[in-house]
């Protein structure tokens, strides 16, 4: 297999340079690299064209986000023939048969679709990073199995998962061209989630090859910016892709949610991003209806049979609050069940 390694930068000369290496350390031979910078104001890109010159350097003279740098990439990738495509972080180092275990697990899974790398902790060699993104079924994305020992992990055959992280993920061209790329409303956060529920809704398989060994510079970071884009890409998944007769019966417990949500942000003084989410939607709600029309057209697959592989309990890396563990999370638990049964 033909393989395109696309990896965005920003700002990223402390990483890039020991990404790069391992990347070109690593044992199959049949790949390319990509960078796409998103208009650094570091000497990234200088690192990059003086230590690199194999690698294909795009250089953007504005940032568009982690969802424009990477559809960029992915269009050039796909006209150069790319059966595969790989989205790697810039802070990420990698094993030497890293790429060798995502393609068997490619070549070994016809219907696997989206197939993420083994994310550990590179400060922390021996924990784990993301062993596969939760896909809550009211939207929420968040990493399950963190800081567990990889011991446990290392010996298992490809699995499927909630959805794949866009950190180190595998997607065969035949999806991209199903399903189409990232969605560029999204701009950054959710963008991977909203990915792995189109292709799973045409019928493919979201796994992880636990074998694909991935170091992820990784740095918890919830801020009001990131709490507006997970915020407002969060209705836009929901609202393109369950169907109608699903959202109807989500009314009840999302809007309840939606009243829990505002009174967080109003504690946590948020409720500005809050309502700015709000805002977005609404301005975009035409562009919304319109890829909900695309998504709907390709599903093969019904909600129920989706939300089989969606997580009904809410937690969240990082976050210990009694009212989500004790209340938010047992009524979520309980509309699943009565839902999706």
């Amino acid at each position: 297999m033909k393989v395109a390694i696309i990896i965005v930068t920003y700002n990223g000369s402390k990483y890039i340079a020991r990404c790069l290496t391992s990347v070109f350390s690593n044992k199959y031979e049949n790949f390319t690299v990509l960078v796409v910078d998103n208009n650094s104001a570091d000497d990234t890109v200088e690192i990059v064209g003086k230590l690199f010159p194999q690698v294909e350097l795009i250089k953007l003279d504005s940032n568009l986000g982690f969802v424009g740098g990477n559809n960029i990439g992915i269009k050039r990738a796909l006209q150069d023939g790319a059966d595969c495509i790989i989205l790697l972080n810039q802070d990420t180092e990698v094993e030497y048969d890293w790429l060798a275990q995502l393609v068997k697990t490619a070549q070994e899974n016809k219907k696997a679709g989206i197939i993420q790398a083994m994310l550990l902790l590179a400060e922390e060699r021996s924990l784990t990073n993301n062993v596969g993104n939760a896909m809550h079924y009211l939207g929420f994305g968040f990493v399950k199995h963190y800081r567990e020992r990889v011991d446990s992990w290392f010996h298992r055959s490809p699995f499927e998962i909630g959805y794949a992280s866009g950190a180190a993920m595998l997607i065969t061209r035949e999806v991209l061209e199903k399903v189409g790329a990232l969605d560029e409303k999204f701009f950054m956060y959710h963008e991977d989630l909203d990915l792995c529920w189109r292709a799973r809704l045409t019928g493919y398989k979201i796994m992880i090859a636990p074998q694909a060994v991935v170091y992820h510079h990784y740095q918890f970071n919830r801020n009001k910016k990131m709490f507006y884009w997970t915020e407002r890409n969060r209705w836009a998944c929901l609202l393109q892709n369950y169907s109608w007769t699903t959202l109807l019966k989500l009314a009840p417990i999302l809007i309840l949610i939606e009243m829990m949500m505002l009174a967080y942000s109003l504690s946590g003084g948020w409720l500005v991003q809050k309502l700015k989410s709000y805002a977005w939607v609404i301005k975009y709600f035409k562009l919304i209806m319109r890829q909900r029309e695309r998504v709907q057209l390709m599903r093969q697959l019904s909600d129920k049979e989706v939300m089989r592989h969606m997580d009904a309990k809410l937690e969240f890396t990082e976050v210990s609050n009694p009212v989500l563990k004790w209340i938010v999370s047992p009524i979520a638990e309980w509309y699943y069940k009565l839902i999706a049964s």
